[in-house]
């Protein structure tokens, strides 16, 4: 494979706006508590793109943003090297949509993603995949839990390899599990793999919700760190 897009943040001052979109808004789903803004308070660089998470009066900030409409891809492998955040409440993602939302609208399109974790259960991860017959509302889904003591403390890389009839997750190069087409009785088509489109990718931390549980609103700031990002095609 070939290098498709090298993202270096550490040496970033600005975020490519070519590339990147700067989401805001204060109602999304999941019951999540954040406002999303675009603020040098929220999003900045500091040796990494810096995703903060504050309380102020009352009100929860973060940030999000993604390449829809700017950087799109098919099959390949993704590195994110990332510094996850500590405090409860926090729920730092990095993901995948559908470009063009071919099947529909979620999970119908599909979703992958390529890491979560919650400060509420620290150092424990999850690696999922997301469709219309395969989802966490339906409880059968593609769906992994890792946890590893002390990997809050420390720079990691997650890592996806996403071939035409499996995705396959890796932590700091080691295999944490490997989702394959139609296996285990899961549903072949479109329905159950919708994984052969072009998906654009999503990097947040959100506040609280239904994953993210619970916020101590003594913890904050709080900061996701991304590194570096190489997407190989």
């Amino acid at each position: 494979m070939k290098l498709l897009k090298h993202f270096d943040f550490t040496n970033k001052k600005e975020l490519d706006l070519d590339i990147w979109n700067v989401r805001v808004g204060d109602k999304w789903e999941n019951n999540e508590k954040q406002h999303y803004v675009d603020s040098l308070d929220n999003l900045y660089f500091d040796d990494g793109l810096v995703i903060k998470g504050t309380h102020k009066n009352g009100v929860y900030e973060s940030s999000r943003i993604d390449t829809k409409g700017k950087l799109f891809f098919k099959y390949g492998r993704i590195d994110v090297q990332v510094q996850l955040p500590k405090g409860k409440g926090t729920w730092p993602a990095v993901w995948l949509m559908s470009e063009e939302s071919k099947f529909g609208h979620w999970p119908k399109s599909g979703e992958i993603d390529l890491m979560e974790h919650v400060g509420r259960n620290l150092d424990n991860v999850f690696f999922c995949l997301h469709t219309e017959a395969h989802n966490h509302r339906s409880g059968n889904y593609y769906y992994t839990e890792y946890q590893e003591v002390g990997l809050s403390d420390n720079m990691n890389t997650f890592s996806l390899l996403w071939e035409e009839n499996a995705i396959t997750y890796f932590l700091n190069d080691k295999e944490i599990v490997k989702y394959e087409k139609g296996k285990n009785g899961f549903d072949p088509t479109h329905k159950g793999w919708p994984f052969n489109e072009d998906f654009y990718l999503i990097i947040n931390m959100a506040l609280g919700g239904g994953l993210g549980g619970p916020i101590d609103d003594s913890c904050f700031p709080q900061k996701f760190i991304i590194k570096d990002i190489k997407i190989y095609q």
